[in-house]
């Protein structure tokens, strides 16, 4: 089958002004380095309300830098949610890290707050909250209670550029905030991302490993750096990209409720979405359908039907325990649930309401099948 012919599960947006900015950044002949990265920058920081900003080549750039910027070490011990995107734990593997998997709300998504406090130790380090989806879940509960002691929180806000608890956007709560700009992202640079804090030292070690280890005096490395950096054609998109962030937040917002309001008619009480508590101003990264039924086959027979009916879905994140490289860790009840469970339906700038009411017919049809 062409996928040409099929309705996405995700489609990134470029605008006409992404072109001409990457046109102006071609033009200036600073293809690595220019003037974009900063402006760039300055966006962010200015959109965030958060002082300090470095953009890097992915989210999982990002993660390694704030974790070489805490100055993480082999067997210190950190804590991640047990659903989620793993690219956190996958860096910790690398680096020797000792991992501890917290359980996640069964609702929300998110990294359950009883289950970390259970779940950390004197040792614990470090603990990175997913914003799984866009959600906030407990944040700020789990924030404040980091806070008395005295561990740093990363906020792994990759899906979550533009939520908002409270106040605050996400990924501006912990002591450091991840991003990416991945092309399913809300805002694109293609492959990109940053890290913000509003701690100067941190700040100062993210930029430091972000360039090889050098800062003013050329070729001389004061630490083992990696090249983390974004390029000039990438902070062009992204500059043009996140001057359009209320415009893409407004449609994801739309898209979205338009599928709750459309999946009311159906009535389906087989089925359950992602619980947003009131003070989470949520921009969707995905639509996410919990089927309740913890069969992983019975979810990912529905995803080829779907297929079938020219439609891309997206099965919810692998259990850590189900992978190779994470066989030793306990049994996690919601997060083992969630990644059979967990189906994802398209949402991007694009989606009009009558794909949204032929993907929400489709699925229906799928379920009844599939009983």
């Amino acid at each position: 089958m062409s996928y040409k012919k099929i309705i996405p599960w995700s489609r990134p947006k470029i605008f006409k002004e992404d072109k001409l900015n990457l046109n102006k950044a071609i033009n200036s002949s600073w293809i690595s380095g220019g003037e974009y990265i900063e402006k760039f920058e300055k966006k962010i920081s200015k959109m965030l309300s958060i002082k300090y900003v470095s953009c890097v080549n992915n989210g999982t750039s990002a993660l390694h830098a704030a974790f070489l910027a805490l100055d993480l070490k082999r067997g210190d011990e950190i804590a991640v949610p047990g659903f989620g995107y793993l690219a956190a734990a996958n860096i910790a593997k690398l680096m020797g890290l000792s991992i501890k998997f917290v359980d996640v709300d069964y609702n929300t998504y998110c990294m359950d707050y009883h289950s970390l406090k259970n779940t950390i130790s004197k040792k614990t380090k470090a603990v990175i909250f997913i914003h799984t989806y866009g959600n906030g879940g407990d944040i700020k509960k789990i924030s404040k209670f980091l806070k008395k002691k005295k561990i740093t929180l990363i906020e792994d806000a990759a899906e979550a550029l533009g939520s908002k608890s409270g106040s605050k956007y996400l990924g501006t709560i912990g002591d450091i905030g991840t991003f990416s700009f991945h092309a399913t992202k809300n805002i694109t640079t293609g492959e990109g991302g940053c890290v913000v804090t509003r701690d100067k030292n941190f700040s100062s070690k993210i930029k430091l490993f972000r360039s090889h280890g050098v800062k003013s005096k050329r070729y001389f490395h004061y630490v083992p750096g990696h090249n983390f950096r974004l390029t000039n054609l990438q902070a062009a998109i992204g500059y043009s990209q996140i001057s359009k962030i209320k415009l893409i937040i407004s449609r994801r917002k739309e898209i979205y409720k338009e599928y709750l309001h459309l999946f009311k008619s159906h009535n389906r009480k087989n089925i359950s979405f992602q619980k947003i508590t009131n003070d989470i101003q949520f921009v969707p990264w995905t639509f996410a359908v919990n089927l309740k039924i913890n069969n992983k086959n019975y979810r990912d027979n529905i995803m080829k039907k779907m297929f079938n009916k020219k439609i891309e879905t997206r099965n919810g994140f692998y259990f850590p325990k189900d992978l190779p490289m994470f066989k030793g860790i306990k049994k996690l009840k919601n997060s083992s649930k969630l990644s059979k469970q967990v189906i994802c339906l398209p949402i991007y700038y694009d989606l009009n309401k009558k794909l949204i009411k032929k993907i929400i017919k489709s699925f229906v049809e799928c379920l009844d099948k599939s009983k």
